[in-house]
């Protein structure tokens, strides 16, 4: 073992011994976490004033982020606390967070009042006014009648939610008062190791967007989620404007398997929650944790969603129940796939492809990523594939050894990547086996979607120069790693990042990510998302390269002409015309930040329809769909081309 980790290690046990033998945070346990922090750090280790305004910004964000409770003269009074929470941490004063809390407490209750009394008024809902949902786009209040407005648009906003699920307005109404009364009674519930928890959060996250304070009840749920198998109905689930949204469905899991009649799809609406013949619980409005909660639960048991679907007809939306019988979901379920096409109808020019959802290691079965591919590999190889595709799009990371042993599939040792912890010389993980199980031509495909692992991969493949980057844009750009540490006496877990990755030639893809060499168009670039949006993301600079051969079966020349037949194919063919338009007008509403208050608004409507069909991609859907995949077609078509240039 190094000497930086038996540092690192002594320096935690330190910080554990210094903890209360009690449950829960408690003041005096502070300090010696904020120093547990920044120990590990990959780039802050000591507090100082950047640091005290980011706490202060992620404070007040945490207690009120939409803007609706704090006025303007708040946020001034608070600015006494800019540069001193750093000092005040280390000599364990927290006097401010009692204040900041009881300033809060004050305009909650305010608040509170005023809502109770716009829900009892009436409100028009013909009126096509908006409401900005953009935090950034809205400055705190100045005046009471500014406040008002405020809440009158929200409360507006959250009986439409309850209209369209086809409640009454009074049934609405109703509803929304009860939100707010048990709103009222968790803010009550505020005490002062709630409080530090909230403290901590904005601490860690001051740090950059992965380093976390997780509660002990945070805590047992991250380890839910990181266990190879999880029992519950295989469903991702997202929230949006108060509602529980179908995100997608897990190939093989219990609610891929349902009878067409009643399978959930992409935009489905869940509004109610019963555990077998139980009653529904209403979860309009709910937490989503809380509401996965419910819907998780013990393999063979059943649970019944009440979901609203558009419907298409009449602007009227379908309620149906959907039974689930939960089940034990694996990774068998989101496994490497492979399947053959043939160029041109031509049987002799034959590529195989691979998608590679996750970089995955199921120890009980002796199944992983790098043993499924190394096994597709050798079946394409003995099928005499002229060319192989790795589908990378939407894989999300895993398990980072998994990659690096893929990426040794195609070359013959070396480095993968370089990792660097901000207090030693950069460590260079390499590939140690020369042996080559598929050295023929190859084409990566990668989108905004693709993070973590499938960055280290695919930078691996285009330092080497050993294939070719196809995707509509740059791929995610995290280049972080983390470590995760429960903490004694349930007091709940840290997540730290101590490194930052680097590809072979001493570039790295945290905040870019691994730009392609060929963009062709798709409907995932309409997602303004990446490591760059978020919040304090980690900058880096760049380090010497370590020294690894260059294959050339990529090149510029290469790339320009297989480039510019790409895009003259693009820009001849009417159904990529059509999707570029899709594309602009998708991110032109997605980018507007904000939402219709009026009812039945065709507008509004007609948006989420699009929307909801062009991303309602059904479960079981085939492995490789040219009809609707352009992008993967003209992928195919580049395959083709590069084959004929640098085939064997």
């Amino acid at each position: 073992m190094s000497k930086k980790y038996l540092v690192l290690i002594a320096t935690f046990a330190i910080v554990l011994s210094c903890f209360k033998n009690s449950e829960g945070l408690k003041k005096n346990d502070v300090p010696a976490l904020v120093n547990q922090f920044l120990a590990m750090h990959v780039q802050y280790h000591s507090l100082n004033d950047e640091l005290s305004e980011r706490i202060l910004d992620n404070l007040i964000m945490s207690l009120d982020y939409g803007k609706y409770y704090f006025y303007r003269k708040d946020i001034e009074g608070f600015q006494k606390y800019r540069h001193k929470i750093d000092d005040y941490v280390q000599n364990n004063q927290f006097d401010f967070l009692d204040d900041i809390y009881s300033v809060y407490r004050k305009r909650f209750l305010e608040s509170n009042n005023l809502i109770n009394e716009l829900i009892k008024s009436k409100f028009d809902f013909t009126v096509d006014e908006k409401i900005i949902v953009d935090r950034d786009k809205v400055d705190y209040a100045e005046t009471k009648a500014e406040m008002r407005d405020r809440w009158r648009k929200n409360v507006k906003l959250q009986l439409l939610n309850y209209l369209s699920s086809g409640q009454s307005l009074a049934e609405a109404k109703k509803k929304l008062a009860k939100k707010y009364d048990l709103l009222n009674k968790r803010v009550e519930e505020i005490d002062e190791e709630k409080l530090l928890d909230r403290f901590m959060n904005a601490f860690s996250m001051s740090l950059d967007p992965h380093s976390n304070y997780l509660t002990q009840e945070e805590n047992e749920d991250f380890s839910i989620s990181m266990k190879l198998k999880l029992e519950g109905i295989g469903v991702r689930l997202k929230s949006e404007d108060g509602f529980v949204i179908v995100e997608s469905i897990i190939a093989g899991g219990a609610a891929d398997k349902l009878p067409d009649k009643i399978k959930l799809k992409p935009g489905d609406k869940v509004i109610a929650v019963a555990q077998g013949d139980g009653e529904p619980l209403d979860v309009v409005d709910m937490d989503l944790r809380d509401v996965v909660k419910k819907i998780r639960g013990t393999k063979g048991t059943e649970v019944r969603l009440t979901v609203l679907r558009e419907s298409g007809e009449g602007n009227k939306p379908i309620r149906m129940v959907v039974p689930i019988v939960r089940e034990e979901i694996s990774l068998k379920d989101s496994a490497a796939e492979s399947q053959i096409l043939t160029i041109d109808g031509d049987k002799s020019r034959k590529v195989g492809y691979i998608k590679l959802p996750s970089f995955y290691y199921d120890k009980e079965r002796g199944k992983s990523s790098s043993g499924d591919v190394r096994e597709i590999l050798l079946k394409l190889k003995a099928e005499k594939v002229k060319g192989i595709i790795l589908d990378l799009r939407g894989n999300p990371g895993g398990l980072l050894n998994e990659a690096i042993d893929i990426a040794g599939f195609f070359i013959a040792g070396g480095p993968v990547l370089q990792i660097v912890d901000g207090r030693n010389r950069p460590h260079v993980v390499n590939d140690n086996d020369e042996s080559i199980v598929y050295d023929g031509p190859m084409v990566v495909l990668i989108d905004k979607f693709s993070a973590s692992a499938s960055e280290i991969l695919a930078g691996a493949i285009k330092d080497y120069r050993r294939g070719l980057i196809v995707g509509p844009d740059s791929t995610f750009g995290k280049g972080t790693v983390q470590s995760y540490n429960e903490l004694p006496f349930k007091k709940g877990a840290i997540k730290i990042t101590i490194s930052i990755f680097y590809q072979p030639d001493g570039s790295s893809n945290q905040l870019t990510g691994i730009a392609p060499d060929i963009k062709v168009p798709d409907l995932s670039s309409i997602w303004d998302i990446g490591e760059s949006k978020n919040k304090y993301p980690l900058k880096w600079k760049k380090i010497p390269s370590a020294e690894h051969r260059k294959y050339n079966l990529v090149n510029e020349a290469i790339i320009s002409q297989l480039g510019g037949e790409s895009l003259a194919r693009i820009n001849a063919s009417e159904k990529y015309r059509k999707l570029n338009e899709k594309i602009k007008k998708y991110k032109e509403q997605i980018n507007s930040k904000t939402i219709s208050l009026k009812e039945e608004s065709a507008i509004e409507k007609q948006k989420q329809k699009e929307l909801e069909k062009t991303f309602n991609k059904e479960s079981g859907k085939k492995l490789i769909d040219l009809e609707n995949d352009l992008f993967l077609g003209e992928a195919f078509k580049i395959t083709g081309n590069y084959i004929n240039r640098v085939g064997k």
